[in-house]
């Protein structure tokens, strides 16, 4: 429960132009969550209904979603980010060719919904929302993102998460999610570059941005195949329900 957003978050409304209020509502709790990554795996996937079908849909780093709403969905509940994205808005915001600028559209896209940054970081997405004039609920974390992070999912694993590995958002994702939904529902988890049938998948289903490419795993800091083993048997222990591949286009 330290993972919880009422307890290691501080939030923050942000309107337009107006400063940022700091608030104390309670974060709620759900049957139903759809944890959506962005691996190229969800292309031709048709989970958009699926996903869309969940109480609380939560996606991570500002994807792009129109266009891609067959196998992505339509609803946006929660964004979490990491460290380098509010830097790549700040950089986009700025660029002189507007037209660019794909941070602005994304996040008009899901203006409203929450965002949840690491302290560092939360001047960046302020100033990103009164550019825009942008309205959202901003979740700022308390201290290090990934305090505790490495020993839990090694209790929970059965497995050493330790040394230098940092882990990736999308495992604190996946953990802070569990503490306030019943059933979480993982898409977009595949941090392979070929599925079962040698087939090239791109790392993310979308294009990227102006700034600079997106290296998978740049420097190595993560263990993304052991985080992948991780949740395929949090799936097996029905902690969890991770989903590869297509989904029916029938209601689950």
């Amino acid at each position: 429960m330290r993972l919880h957003p009422d307890t290691h978050t501080k939030k923050w409304r942000l309107s337009g132009k107006s400063p940022a209020k700091r608030i104390t509502d309670k974060f709620g709790h759900y049957r139903t969550c759809a944890v959506v990554a962005n691996s190229g795996i969800l292309l031709g996937s048709h989970c958009g209904n699926e996903i869309d079908s969940r109480d609380y849909v939560i996606r991570m780093d500002l994807p792009l979603i129109r266009g891609f709403e067959d196998d992505v969905g339509r609803r946006t509940n929660m964004t979490m980010l990491n460290s380098s994205t509010p830097k790549r808005v700040k950089a986009s915001s700025h660029l002189k060719n507007r037209t660019q600028d794909v941070y602005e559209r994304r996040m008009r896209d899901i203006e409203g919904t929450v965002l949840s940054v690491g302290t560092g970081s939360r001047k960046r997405m302020v100033e990103a929302a009164q550019l825009y004039r942008l309205s959202f609920l901003l979740l700022s974390t308390r201290g290090n993102q990934r305090t505790g992070i490495k020993k839990l999912a090694s209790e929970l694993g059965k497995q050493r998460f330790g040394g230098s590995v940092i882990p990736t958002l999308g495992m604190m994702t996946v953990l802070m999610t569990t503490t306030f939904c019943d059933v979480p529902h993982l898409y977009g988890f595949f941090p392979f570059q070929r599925d079962a049938r040698n087939t090239p998948i791109p790392y993310h289903y979308y294009p990227g941005d102006y700034i600079k490419p997106i290296i998978q795993n740049n420097a190595g800091h993560h263990h993304m195949a052991r985080e992948y083993d991780f949740f395929r048997g949090l799936h097996k222990e029905g902690v969890l329900k991770m989903h590869v591949g297509p989904c029916t286009r029938e209601s689950p």
